[in-house]
């Protein structure tokens, strides 16, 4: 096997590569393509944004309390696997969605369905692909491919809705572009994918076993980033009030992000910018997490991911509060609230699963990222049919947005007191 090594180049950097065109088409189209649907889809069914969010906050559901069940599936089948169903069962439910989405009991049955391919084809069997691969430079692995994710989301919502003006608003057309995606990214997936390096005769970041500990125990004297030399298990885990502070402030600051992003494409339509104006802002939103998400792949390995988080979390407050002011009257804060919240919120998705990573340990990170994320997606998503009732109630969003600043405040001081944590001895 040190043969072997040593005369093929180390596959991690290929397979950053190929993963993260995987990712971005998965993520970009499957996860970010949607809302861009929905105000069309409100129009055309005369339904009301409540019931709209609805199917859309059912499918991001899904996504996230599958979670256990993809992290199951992963260790007993491998991410590759995984990740290839999901973008096949993504294929199929976006075709259903194309034909029976106009039938509302349907269209929230499509929808469950759209949450679970989508689940299995994006975040839970990706980043565990990403921790088997590197320890030594697993924030910049993660930041590389989830980066190309941010490029996914900035470009899949823009040919979505050109493609859906192009056809005088046939908001079918969308979900038929989002089925050749799926199928497109679950081919490079199967054809390029391995699990871990030992699947290619490797090791972790290109190392001998030898190797990777004096790497890490020179990191440990450096100036590093924390990483624990214990792997937890999760019943461990679960007991940490750390993993808890992690938890709660992820949750709390997302949860803004997630109504700033997905509101976007209604709220700026009521401030009267027109609709390929509103789908550029929205995409815009996604986009500029690219550059958070590359921060966090420079610096993440050097300064500690929960000041990044902190960090983020402030970026997302202030990007909430313009976001609440932009009109066609001030063009500057239509571009300043995209930039702000989605930096912070590329940070803040880059780092969850480093920084669970280097606290926690490799052997149980699926189950224990299985179990925080849809957690912590549950309290980002809750905010969503929130704030389409609320809307509907009161014409603004105003309330729900005060809700967000206020969480966005909480996760900064949670993140505060996030110190490593220690294993106690048994």
């Amino acid at each position: 096997m040190h043969g072997a090594e040593s005369s093929n180049p180390f596959y991690g950097w290929k397979l950053l590569v190929f993963l993260g065109i995987a990712y971005s088409i998965q993520i970009g189209f499957c996860y970010y393509g949607p809302p861009v649907l929905l105000p069309f889809m409100t129009e055309s069914m005369s339904w009301s944004r409540g019931e709209t969010m609805v199917g859309y906050t059912l499918m991001i559901a899904i996504l996230a309390i599958s979670s256990p069940l993809i992290a199951l599936l992963v260790n007993r089948f491998g991410a590759r696997n995984v990740l290839f169903s999901g973008g096949m069962i993504m294929a199929v439910s976006t075709v259903c969605m194309s034909f029976w989405g106009h039938n509302y009991s349907l269209y929230l049955i499509v929808s469950a369905l759209n949450g679970l391919g989508a689940g299995f084809a994006t975040m839970i069997a990706t980043q565990t692909v990403i921790v088997s691969w590197f320890h030594a430079r697993r924030a910049m692995a993660m930041g590389i491919v989830l980066g190309g994710g941010a490029i996914g989301g900035f470009l899949a919502p823009q040919i979505i809705s050109a493609t859906v003006l192009a056809s005088d608003g046939n908001w079918r057309i969308g979900w038929f572009v989002i089925t050749f995606a799926s199928i497109i990214g679950a081919a490079i997936t199967l054809a390029k994918v391995r699990n871990s390096p030992s699947d290619v005769g490797q090791h972790p970041d290109g190392l001998d076993p030898d190797q990777s500990a004096e790497n890490m125990s020179n990191r440990k004297n450096s100036k590093g980033t924390y990483h624990t030399s214990a792997n937890w298990t999760v019943g461990d885990a679960l007991k940490s009030p750390v993993l808890w502070l992690i938890i709660v402030a992820l949750g709390a600051e997302l949860f803004l992000w997630h109504i700033v992003k997905v509101q976007t494409p209604f709220h700026l339509r009521d401030r009267n910018f027109a609709p390929s104006q509103a789908a550029l802002f929205y995409s815009l939103a996604i986009g500029f997490s690219i550059l958070g998400r590359f921060i966090t792949a420079a610096l993440g390995d050097r300064i500690e991911p929960r000041y990044l988080i902190a960090g983020a979390s402030i970026l997302i407050f202030v990007g909430g509060i313009l976001f609440w002011f932009a009109s066609p009257e001030v063009p500057l804060v239509v571009y300043i609230y995209p930039l702000l919240s989605g930096c912070g919120f590329g940070i803040a998705y880059v780092c969850m699963p480093t920084i669970l990573g280097n606290y926690f340990g490799v052997k149980s990170f699926p189950l224990i990222n299985g179990i925080a994320y849809p957690i912590v997606a549950l309290i980002e998503l809750s905010g969503t049919p929130l704030a389409g009732y609320l809307y509907d109630l009161q014409g603004s969003y105003f309330t729900i947005l005060l809700i967000g600043w206020i969480g966005a405040i909480i996760a900064f001081i949670a993140m505060m007191f996030c110190r490593p944590p220690k294993l106690k001895a048994t």
